[in-house]
C-alpha cells in the first residue's frame, strides 16, 4: 500500500515546526505497516454511514454489512455508503481494489424478488458470490458452514497424511508425541472460528 505517496510529515514542538516530504513508503508486511494503517483507517470509522450499515475491519480487510427488508433496499443503502467510503479514500489518497472486493447476500429467506445486486467501487460493478472467505472462515450465503467444514477437513487430511509419512520414516511416533501433534496442530484447525458457526 502506498500510504506515504505524495504526503508530508510535520513535527511541531513549542513554537518550532519542521515539515518534510516523505520519500519512503511503508511496504505491505512490514512491522510498522499495521500501526500506520490503523492511524489512517481510524477516520473511516467516524464516517456517518446510513443507519442500516456498519463498517467492520480487521487489519486492512474491510466489510460493509448492510441490513435491508428487501434486496433493492439493501442495494440502495450499500451504494450510498460505498460512495461515502470512496470519497473518504480519495481524500486520504487511497484507492480500494475493486478486483478484490465482492458482494454476498446473506439470508435464509426465499426471496420472491431479484437476487442479483449491483454495487459499485471505482465505477466498476462488484462480482456477486455465494461464499466468501474472511479471516480464515468460509461464510456461505445461506448461513451454512458445510463449505467451511469441507475446507478444514481437507487441510486436516493433508496434515495427517504428512504426519503419517514422517511417523513411518522415523519408525513410528510415540503416543505422547502423536497426542501433542493432535492438540497443537490438528485441534486448532478444527476449532478455529467455531463460535461463529452457532
Amino acid at each position: 500500500m502506498e500510504f506515504f505517496k505524495n504526503r508530508t510529515a510535520v513535527i511541531t514542538t513549542n513554537n518550532y515546526s519542521i515539515e518534510r516530504t516523505i520519500t519512503k513508503e511503508c511496504p505491505q508486511g512490514s512491522c510498522s505497516g499495521p500501526g500506520f494503517w490503523n492511524v489512517l483507517y481510524n477516520s473511516l470509522f467516524i464516517l456517518e454511514l446510513t443507519s442500516r450499515s456498519k463498517a467492520i475491519a480487521f487489519a486492512e480487510d474491510l466489510i460493509i454489512q448492510t441490513i435491508g427488508e428487501t434486496v433493492t433496499e439493501a442495494e440502495n443503502y450499500t451504494n450510498l455508503d460505498l460512495r461515502k467510503i470512496e470519497e473518504w479514500a480519495q481524500n486520504n489518497k487511497m484507492k480500494f481494489n475493486e478486483n478484490k472486493s465482492k458482494i454476498m447476500i446473506i439470508t435464509r429467506r426465499k426471496w420472491k424478488e431479484k437476487k442479483d445486486i449491483a454495487l459499485y467501487i471505482n465505477n466498476k460493478t462488484l462480482p456477486q458470490v455465494k461464499s466468501i472467505k474472511y479471516l480464515g472462515i468460509i461464510f456461505y450465503s445461506k448461513l451454512s458452514f458445510r463449505e467451511h467444514v469441507n475446507y478444514i477437513e481437507g487441510k486436516c487430511t493433508k496434515l495427517i497424511f504428512s504426519l503419517a509419512k514422517s511417523a513411518k520414516l522415523t519408525w513410528g511416533l510415540k503416543h505422547k508425541a502423536l497426542k501433542k501433534i493432535y492438540t497443537e496442530a490438528i485441534l486448532p484447525l478444527l476449532l478455529y472460528g467455531a463460535p461463529v458457526w452457532k
